[in-house]
């Protein structure tokens, strides 16, 4: 019960007016926005997914970013696309140790505020995972589910609580599909046939 409170207490919403940094954070320029490109060719890279199910959040929509943060062997941030609640990067490097960080929404044309999650956790979270090998590595399915602060002047505090469904095989499907159908990422075959290879021991 305390590790939970304390975890619980560690995620925090941030709203505020949209900046630019929050804008590189979009969907639309997830890929590539801040990051060197992903080479096709490399083949020591690995795929990273998980879903996120805001249904209850308060910036209705679902998110538009998330931010995975690498913390061994050196400090660094994937950017990762979204797409319907499921997040994904393809080119996290062998022998990172990684989690999320933060994710978001930009509310955009009917408001002017921005949704920062902070994932939180004394210091490793639940989707902490290293890349051992290049492979598909799945940081799981979590539910934004909101916890009453009492106070006005505090921060919106929540808990991500991990979820059975989408299933992993769900999640990698639709991701599959995303890759084959879209110009930005068919030329990635490497990443394709981990999933197709992952898919495959999933039945």
């Amino acid at each position: 019960m305390l590790n939970k409170f304390v975890r619980s207490m560690s995620k925090y919403l941030v709203t505020g007016c949209i900046l630019l940094p929050a804008l590189l954070f979009s969907s639309g320029c997830a890929l590539f926005s801040t990051e060197e490109p992903i080479d096709p060719n490399d083949k020591t890279v690995s795929v990273i997914f998980g879903y996120f199910d805001m249904s209850e959040a308060p910036s209705w929509g679902g998110i538009d970013w998330t931010s995975v943060k690498q913390y061994k062997p050196k400090q660094a941030y994937y950017s990762c696309a979204v797409e319907d609640g499921l997040f994904f990067h393809i080119g996290a490097s062998k022998g990172s140790s990684l989690q999320v960080d933060q994710f978001g929404r930009n509310t955009r044309w009917y408001s002017n505020a921005a949704y920062t999650y902070n994932f939180g956790g004394k210091g490793r979270n639940e989707t902490a995972t290293v890349i051992k090998k290049p492979g598909v590595y799945f940081l799981g399915a979590y539910k934004y589910k909101p916890i009453e602060s009492g106070s006005f002047f505090e921060a919106d505090k929540f808990d991500m609580e991990k979820t059975k469904t989408p299933t992993e095989k769900e999640l990698l499907t639709k991701l599959l599909k995303i890759m084959k159908e879209d110009s930005d990422y068919t030329d990635y075959t490497h990443q394709i046939g981990m999933i197709e290879k992952r898919l495959k021991a999933l039945k």
